[in-house]
């Protein structure tokens, strides 16, 4: 009878080879789920109106207003054209079809001298917004909740940084 030779070190080879290939393709599933969610919620997002009343000497400008039924963001600049310096907030009132105010957000904008733009952004998460009405107040009431204002935490790289933790460690 022939012996039988039992070597370990093909098998490890192949099965680590085997390892990386399972590892790359749930990654490359990834990938591909999340880019694929991102397209399909960017094409879900309908256009809302906006209406403005600002002072003469102030541009608002909006590049953007959507809405999901649950969610939506409006984004756009500001301009300045006065000779003082601006320290105001834009407030964002948000509305349903029946003109039922469903929230306020405001935006902090600081320091804007005469010709000089600032971008704005804010999301929002109300149910069946229709239409927002845009304007400048230079203060925002005492009582209003913390999660009407913009928020400059979660963004760019701080925001990569959570998401791989908590993907790492969560």
């Amino acid at each position: 009878m022939g012996k039988l030779n039992i070597t370990s070190v093909g098998v490890s080879g192949n099965r680590m080879k085997t390892f990386g290939l399972y590892v790359l393709c749930v990654i490359l599933f990834f990938i591909f789920s999340n880019v694929m969610i991102d397209i399909a919620l960017k094409t879900s997002y309908d256009i809302i109106d906006t209406y403005k009343t600002v002072p003469n000497g102030i541009t608002i400008d909006i590049n953007e207003a959507k809405a999901t039924y649950v969610n939506g963001y409006v984004g756009g600049k500001i301009t300045n054209q006065n000779q003082t310096a601006l320290n105001t907030y834009i407030k964002i009132d948000l509305y349903t079809k029946r003109d039922v105010c469903l929230g306020t957000k405001y935006v902090a904008i600081k320091d804007l001298k005469q010709n000089e733009t600032q971008d704005f952004r804010m999301g929002f998460k109300f149910t069946d917004v229709d239409y927002a009405k845009i304007s400048l107040v230079n203060e925002v009431p005492e009582n209003e909740p913390e999660e009407s204002f913009i928020s400059n935490n979660l963004r760019g790289i701080f925001l990569l940084k959570t998401v791989l933790f908590l993907c790492m460690f969560g």
